[in-house]
C-alpha cells in the first residue's frame, strides 16, 4: 500500500513537471511568432519604400515610434502605406510600435513590442534603398 502511494506521489510530481514544461514551450512559441512577424513587417516596409524610392530618399517615409496609425494623415503613397503598415504592427504585436529612419540610401526600421513578461523587445533592421 505504501509503495502505491509513493508511486502516485512520484507520478503527480512528474505530471506537474510536464505541465510546467508545456507552459514554457507555449510562451517561447508565442515569442517566436512575434519575432517572425516583426521580421516580415520589416521586409514589408522595405519593399514598399523601394517601390517609392524617390520619396523614400527624401525622408517622406520617416516616422517616430510614438506615432500611431491613427495619427498619420495624408494621401500620398508614403503616408497611406505607412498608416497601413503601422496599423498592422499595432494589430499583430502587443503594444507594437515602429520607427523608420531614412539616411540618404540607408533605412533603419525598429519594431518594438511587449513580451509575455512585460519586457519590451526591439527588432532592428538596416537596409539600403
Amino acid at each position: 500500500m505504501i509503495e502505491l502511494l509513493i508511486s502516485l506521489l512520484i507520478f503527480a510530481f512528474g505530471m506537474l513537471g510536464l505541465v510546467g514544461l508545456q507552459n514554457k514551450a507555449l510562451g517561447y512559441g508565442q515569442m517566436s511568432l512575434f519575432r517572425s512577424q516583426a521580421a516580415a513587417l520589416s521586409d514589408d516596409i522595405f519593399d514598399r519604400m523601394r517601390a517609392d524610392r524617390a520619396n523614400a530618399k527624401k525622408g517622406d517615409w520617416s516616422t517616430v515610434a510614438t506615432e500611431q496609425a491613427a495619427d498619420i494623415t495624408g494621401t500620398t503613397i508614403a503616408r497611406t502605406d505607412l498608416k497601413d503598415w503601422k496599423g498592422c504592427i499595432e494589430q499583430l504585436l502587443p503594444g507594437g510600435q515602429a520607427q523608420v529612419v531614412t539616411d540618404s540610401d540607408h533605412i533603419t526600421v525598429s519594431i518594438s513590442w511587449a513580451e509575455r513578461d512585460g519586457i519590451r523587445t526591439t527588432f532592428t533592421t538596416v537596409s539600403a534603398l
